[in-house]
């Protein structure tokens, strides 16, 4: 029963939260967001004056409701209002390599007619009823010139291209993007062909027939993240930047102004403007903070009137998420922490375990008020403190230096800070200073060991996912004779560490592997990094000749992937080492003998 409950808990967790995309109709009557359970992705449609029934459109209705859990999740890369009663919206696009083709010498090379590329762009009323696809990347297949050689080659369509594909005649197929409507004749979408023979071309696509012409004018590209640009009047008005919560710098006057009167509504709450209307007569925001996974309103200014329209999660009950709160303090060399404290409603035990999550990204984003992990840790019992970089705004010149000569040392000293601080600010929920573990992944992983390493005192065990034990074939990994340079992602901009001065010895959890006296727990998900693997591989046999062998965990690709029974059995395992590690980590047991 337990497991089950264990199971339930987790799924309920990681269930992926309503309105990741979410759009507002250009009269502001209308929204619609979107919803994924088992696979499957829908959009939501529904009235704000009149709300009756809601409308409920999927986004792939051909998919197979047997095989949506095992299948990737789909994302839209788009979703708005085209005119008040009609919606436009693209799943992420899909590039699929066709077979290789064999050369004369007997060597396997690219198709040269592929990849292909799917790449719909749908239409549906306001009513859920009509529903189509305006046009996909087949409806721009095209030639090379050179292959263009007879009046019958040219006049083929696409249908007859696609059965001949390999006849001298090849096609390709360009990519999509989305660039906007057509002031005052919104009916009229602007989109871009790219990437295939020919050069780039824009055509306008009436919403109404799907009729596709070439659009006569040099129509600008919506910059994406982390501009925020206003659709209807076609420039960018903001930007997000990193800080220890949401920030926009607003170049809007007005929209600066709705931003300041809803954090004075919603005051010790990060405020985010989502849409608006036409006339931002009416506002979408979303509001987050503690242990709300967060809600969606609607501001209707004139009236000055805010309307509730969903609640993000709303399985999760505020009587069963754990207590968090944000936190912010100066270091001692006046540089800015921050971070969310998240407190077990049961603890196991008085005073509860602290675990300090450190961040992945460097400087990276700073840390969500809301997340699923801490609050599994905290019904395991633990007191979770998920800490931001010092230079989650940006780097600062006068850290630029010590960062540069021992970024892992000032992570674990700033981690020494907060808990400091922490313990400090409330005497009255202690936590057990002699029972801390660590936890991070990819940098934050190498983070969580190399605290270890250098404050063994300090913490006692500690958890690394997906984590370089060596940062200098992770951050420059080699390249094979003859190959494309590989697209690396890295949680650390490598020219920060990688310089003439670099002591990589210092740096390397491998080469310092003696000073690892402290249970380590390596989860790994094989063949993801080439560098990871083999460093963590060889940090194992180096730990078990030295006597002390770390567990090890190979991971499923389930886990990567949020889905529900993977991160349960991880956590099972996660909670198994910390009984055996964090509590008791000095009983030592020996060999066993069988007794007969």
């Amino acid at each position: 029963m337990r497991a089950a409950s264990f199971d339930h808990r987790v799924a309920a967790l990681f269930r992926p939260p309503l309105a990741e995309n979410i759009a507002l109709s250009p009269d502001g009557e209308r929204v619609a967001y979107t919803t994924q359970a088992g696979g499957n992705l829908k959009i939501v449609i529904m009235n704000l004056g009149n709300p009756g029934p809601k409308r409920t459109v999927s986004v792939h209705p051909d998919r197979d409701p047997a095989l949506a859990p095992d299948l990737p999740p789909t994302a839209l890369r788009f979703l708005r209002w085209a005119t008040a009663d009609r919606l436009v919206f693209a799943p992420a696009e899909r590039v699929v390599p066709l077979p290789p083709v064999v050369a004369e010498n007997g060597r396997s090379l690219p198709n040269p007619d592929g990849p292909t590329i799917v790449s719909p762009i749908l239409v549906v009323d306001a009513d859920g009823k009509q529903r189509g696809t305006l046009v996909d990347a087949r409806d721009f297949q095209e030639t090379p010139p050179e292959a263009r050689r007879t009046l019958a080659d040219l006049l083929r369509t696409t249908k007859e291209l696609v059965v001949t594909r390999n006849d001298p005649v090849r096609w390709r197929m360009p990519h999509l993007a989305i660039l906007g409507f057509v002031p005052r004749r919104r009916e009229q979408l602007v989109i871009e062909t790219r990437g295939a023979y020919d050069a780039p071309a824009q055509h306008s696509i009436d919403i109404r027939t799907g009729h596709i012409t070439v659009f006569d004018g040099n129509w600008p590209s919506p910059p994406g993240e982390p501009q925020v640009f206003d659709w209807f009047r076609l420039k960018v008005v903001g930007e997000h930047q990193d800080a220890a919560g949401p920030t926009t710098v607003w170049r809007d006057e007005e929209m600066g102004r709705v931003q300041r009167e809803l954090e004075l509504k919603f005051p010790r709450r990060a405020v985010e403007l989502l849409d608006w209307s036409e006339t931002r007569a009416r506002v979408l925001f979303r509001v987050t903070g503690g242990s709300d996974p967060g809600r969606v309103f609607v501001w209707q200014r004139p009236e000055n009137l805010v309307q509730e329209i969903l609640r993000c999660a709303p399985w999760l009950t505020a009587a069963r998420l754990n207590d968090t709160r944000f936190f912010e303090f100066a270091a001692p060399d006046g540089a800015r922490l921050s971070g969310h404290l998240t407190w077990p409603k049961k603890p196991r035990l008085q005073p509860p375990p602290l675990l300090v999550v450190f961040p992945s990204g460097f400087p990276g984003r700073a840390q969500p008020a809301f997340d699923p992990e801490a609050q599994i840790f905290a019904d395991l019992g633990f007191v979770v403190a998920r800490l931001n970089h010092r230079s989650v705004a940006g780097v600062r010149a006068e850290h630029f230096a010590a960062l540069r000569g021992a970024v892992d040392r000032v992570a674990v000293d700033d981690a020494l800070a907060a808990i400091a601080w922490i313990a400090a600010q409330h005497p009255n929920r202690p936590f057990d200073r002699k029972h801390i573990a660590t936890l991070g992944r990819g940098f934050g992983g190498y983070l969580a060991v190399r605290a270890l390493q250098i404050q063994p005192t300090e913490f006692r065990c500690g958890i690394a996912i997906d984590a370089p034990m060596e940062l200098r074939p992770w951050l420059r990994p080699p390249e094979a004779a003859g190959a494309a340079p590989a697209t690396v992602r890295r949680d650390i901009p490598a020219a920060l560490i990688d310089h003439a001065d670099t002591d990589w010895s210092k740096l390397s959890v491998l080469d310092q592997a003696e000073t690892l006296t402290q249970p380590v727990f390596l989860l790994v998900e094989p063949a993801r990094s080439p560098a990871i693997d083999v460093a963590t591989a060889e940090l194992c046999a180096r730990l078990k000749g030295l006597g002390r062998p770390p567990d090890h965990l190979a991971l499923e690709a389930g886990f990567a992937a949020a889905r529900p029974a993977a991160r349960a059995a991880v956590y099972r395992k996660i909670e198994e080492f910390f009984n055996l590690h964090l509590h008791d980590y000095a009983v030592k047991i020996g060999p066993t003998t069988e007794v007969k």
